[in-house]
């Protein structure tokens, strides 16, 4: 594991796994660390990329820390990742809030860097109005400021998770403890940004993986937003999954990333 200063002085925690390939960039969501992606690597390894993975500030490794808690920030912090790597011609995977700091990133520093862009089960919009339905279910503005407080209570997940992927989860979550309090202005934000003209601006490749029973949205919700992707982008709903498809079905997600990316 290895870190790097922010310039707004915060330490991050990252690692660049090797490989003389294309970079696999991994991102997890909220609460979410950079250990859970730890079977995607030999996998990724073994198809000839260069996984890449980090923990976002507050999170993980990560230094605890009330500063700059913005899902733009989370972006820049990225790009300071890809200026000390020099990473180019970039494979960006983003699950659920990974997937709004990838909006994130594009809009504010470009295509230039990324290849490909994968985004797991996340709404670009996550407030539903007069205009959006596809939020997540029962939040609008009356409900906001109730649900963001009860937001981790929920379960997430339909299938199991791996079980021994479960308890090396909670070995490194006992380590480095999640802390819901300092982290709540990073999820207040997150759920208030909209990307739907990011994910309708993008012109990299992009693979859309929703998971079919996840119980954040509405049944389909993908499909109020598929008009906005591109004639070649794809979207792919895996059976029998919640919000974290690449952990529940893991095999079934690896295939469908291998052939997206290769």
């Amino acid at each position: 594991m290895a870190f790097f200063k922010t310039s707004d002085g915060v330490s991050i925690s990252y690692e660049d796994h090797g490989g003389e390939g294309q970079v696999v960039v991994l991102l997890s969501g909220f609460s979410g660390i950079q250990e859970e992606w730890q079977e995607y690597i030999p996998f990724l390894q073994e198809k000839g990329f260069r996984p890449v993975t980090m923990d976002w500030r507050a999170h993980g490794q990560s230094e605890r820390t009330p500063k700059n808690l913005r899902i733009g920030r989370l972006a820049a912090d990225l790009h300071e990742l890809f200026l000390l790597l020099h990473l180019t011609n970039i494979v960006l995977v983003g699950h659920s809030m990974g997937g709004a700091a990838s909006w994130a990133y594009l809009s504010l520093f470009g295509e230039s860097r990324i290849d490909k862009v994968v985004i797991i089960d996340e709404s670009p919009k996550l407030v539903n109005d007069e205009t959006w339905s596809s939020g997540i279910v029962g939040m609008n503005w009356n409900t906001y400021p109730v649900m963001i407080a009860t937001f981790l209570q929920q379960r997430l997940t339909v299938s199991p998770i791996n079980q021994s992927l479960k308890d090396n989860l909670q070995v490194q979550k006992v380590k480095n403890p999640f802390n819901f309090d300092l982290a709540l202005p990073l999820l207040k934000n997150h759920v208030l940004e909209d990307w739907r003209g990011n994910v309708y601006d993008m012109t990299r490749p992009f693979l859309f993986v929703a998971g079919e029973e996840s119980p954040l949205w509405k049944s389909e919700y993908y499909n109020d937003f598929k008009g906005m992707m591109g004639e070649n982008d794809q979207l792919v709903v895996i059976p029998k999954t919640g919000h974290l498809p690449h952990l529940e079905k893991p095999e079934q997600f690896k295939e469908i990333l291998a052939k997206f990316i290769m």
